[in-house]
């Protein structure tokens, strides 16, 4: 290099605020409404917010509830029954549709779950009080801009944390734009701001924090102040990040005075924190006598006490991947399969980072210890918090799951062991293309697996070659749907048309099987000019209840598009008291169910199977 000429490195803040916006931006887009998590109740709380409303599940006299418009629900992706194609969702009726605010559209008493302080939503309560309530502009492009709203506040606090940070930009920037990091603020809920308000006070902590040959100046003090009340107003929790102050020497202090103002700033955001919450369960469905009610729980636990503790102990160890999981990459409510290979390359992209970053005495030991103390208290305490409000004993099935509520803790462990470990100089050129190769394939595989989710019948496992299993059924519970008996006198018949190619099997939902075990039930397809395919007899002391019936079709037969005719009825004259199979009610096919031979406006619970999408 010559002489006078400076090596150029990019701003991590930069690239993080390029990256965020764009890739954020196509998500907000990309994402379908309602696809994030509890997305629907975020939007009635922010409807409400909008007119005027405060407090949540406003509506006398249904206590714990508001009444709110049926657009809200209509329009959601999760309220589908089964994961298709949301192309629909910007056809020209759907995307330009508006609200009714008609007293007759007033459909449903919803109790929210969304009971967070008003300013996380803030911004998007903002823009549908003018685009909304006094311009009536058309919801779906609305929620585009509330989203971009949510994803703006998240890029700018996260680029104000980076900019602070004395060491470890890059490393809070990659998990800034991790995959949950990214969908969490492209969607609505309460987690990007919460997430943005934790960056933005560890960076700006750690900043004060950095020059141990400088007294700490009032002006720092009045930032951390605001940046403790930022954490006061997200969602409940937050505030376990405040013990991170303590990393500061109190020698540093420019007087005990300064102390106690900065003691009382995160005092003031513990009350609000706490206040907020106080006020808003008694409104909720956590109040006693709801469905989540937090006196009945903690009652449970205490009644439970030994049991809740080793379950809780070891329920950590065995959910510990599913966490992670979690924290890396998932969609809304789980809703088909991520590509495997973001998490090996996330992982790696971890790695690389972490051993980028150059050797720093900006830490001490004593201080590093304080931060991974912050981090496990932060994670440990979300955890049990979660784990107590939906215990029952002697399951750990509530842990394992929502690992995204970590994200906002993680720089403390990453920025805590960054530096650390130093790899030789010949070595960075390398480990820096391997940084951003799995960046781009982290983001490529995720954002490939939201149009697969979203946009595909089929999901992502059958792109890899996988079958396609159809429908793929939300929002039902199985053990609780209706029955048609198929006895003697009752046969049933399903069409459905296929959208995938190769079909190969074809399966029913059994919900209860008679005592009288001696008889047998018939299971058929048929093509849509009548055409027998397959056909057998399955004995009644073969089937289990709750579970499906299937029958298998050789050769695979069918290219999308193609119309099928499944049958099922007693092979035997006499009468039975019948085989119990699932339906919906309602119907969601482009189907039809005749019973008995009398056409229904239901559907059977039933899959098909294809070896190709």
């Amino acid at each position: 290099m010559k002489a006078g000429v400076k090596k150029k490195n990019f701003d991590p803040a930069f690239v993080f605020a390029i990256l965020g916006l764009l890739i954020g931006g196509l998500y907000c887009l990309a994402i379908p409404y309602g696809a994030g998590f509890d997305e629907e109740r975020h939007m009635v709380r922010i409807y409400d917010l909008s007119g005027g409303y405060i407090l949540p599940n406003h509506n006398p006299p249904t206590f714990r509830s508001t009444t709110t418009l049926k657009e809200f629900a209509d329009l959601s992706y999760q309220r589908r029954f089964t994961q298709s194609p949301a192309f629909d969702m910007f056809n020209s009726e759907a995307f330009w549709r508006k609200l009714s605010h008609q007293e007759s559209d007033l459909v449903y008493h919803y109790v929210g779950g969304s009971i967070y302080s008003p300013v996380i939503f803030l911004p998007q309560a903002l823009i549908a009080r003018l685009l909304w309530r006094k311009y009536d502009y058309p919801i779906l492009p609305v929620m585009l801009l509330m989203r971009l709203a949510g994803l703006l506040l998240y890029v700018a606090g996260a680029w104000l944390a980076i900019r602070l940070l004395p060491t470890g930009r890059w490393v809070m920037a990659v998990l800034a734009l991790s995959p949950m990091a990214l969908f969490q603020a492209a969607t609505f809920n309460a987690d990007g701001f919460t997430n943005a308000a934790s960056f933005l006070f560890i960076g700006a902590t750690l900043h004060v924090y950095a020059d141990q040959t400088q007294k700490i100046r009032p002006s720092q003090i009045w930032g951390l102040i605001a940046c403790a009340l930022l954490l006061g107003v997200a969602k409940p929790g937050a505030i376990i990040l405040l013990p991170l102050l303590f990393i500061l020497s109190s020698e540093r202090f420019p007087s005990r005075t300064w102390i106690i103002i900065l003691g009382l700033g995160a005092l003031v955001a513990v009350v609000l924190n706490i206040g907020w919450i106080s006020i808003a369960v008694p409104n909720s469905k956590f109040a006693a006598g709801g469905t989540d009610s937090l006196s009945r729980q903690f009652g449970v636990v205490f009644a439970h006490l030994i049991d809740f503790l080793v379950t809780y102990i070891l329920g950590i160890f065995r959910s510990f991947p599913s966490y992670f999981k979690d924290w890396t990459a998932a969609y809304g409510y789980w809703a088909s399969e991520v590509p495997g290979a973001v998490y090996p390359f996330y992982i790696l992209l971890l790695v690389a980072i972490v051993f980028i970053e150059p050797r720093s005495n900006v830490f001490t030991k004593k201080a590093r210890l304080i931060m991974l103390g912050a981090f496990l208290l932060a994670c440990g305490s979300i955890m049990t918090i979660y784990f107590i409000t939906y215990y029952t004993p002697g399951n750990s099935g509530a842990l394992g799951r929502h690992g995204r509520y970590f994200v906002a803790f993680a720089p403390l462990f990453f920025i805590a062991i960054a530096g650390l470990f130093q790899i030789p100089d010949s070595w960075k050129p390398f480990t820096r293309i391997v940084a951003i190769v799995s960046f781009l394939a982290v983001i490529g595989f995720y954002s490939f697996g939201i149009y697969t989710a979203y946009y595909t019948d089929c999901g992502y496992r059958a792109y890899v070659g996988g079958k396609c299993v159809l429908p793929i059924y939300k929002n039902i519970e199985k053990e609780g749907v209706p029955e048609i008996k198929v006895n003697a006198e009752t046969t049933i018949s399903q069409t459905f048309t296929i959208q995938c190619n190769g079909l190969e099997s074809v399966a029913v939902f059994v919900k209860s099987v008679p005592e009288n075990k001696s008889d047998s039930i018939h299971f058929s397809l048929l093509d849509e000019n009548g055409q027998m395919l397959a056909e057998e007899n399955f004995p009644i002391s073969e089937l289990t209840a709750l579970d499906y019936l299937t029958l298998p079709i050789t050769p695979t037969t069918g290219t999308r598009g193609s119309n099928f005719e499944l049958r099922l009825e007693a092979s035997d004259p006499n009468p039975l008291a019948g085989v119990g199979i699932g339906f919906i009610q309602g119907g969601f096919h482009s189907s039809e169910l005749i019973v008995a031979g009398a056409p229904t406006k239901h559907d059977l619970i039933f899959h098909y199977t294809c070896t190709h999408p």
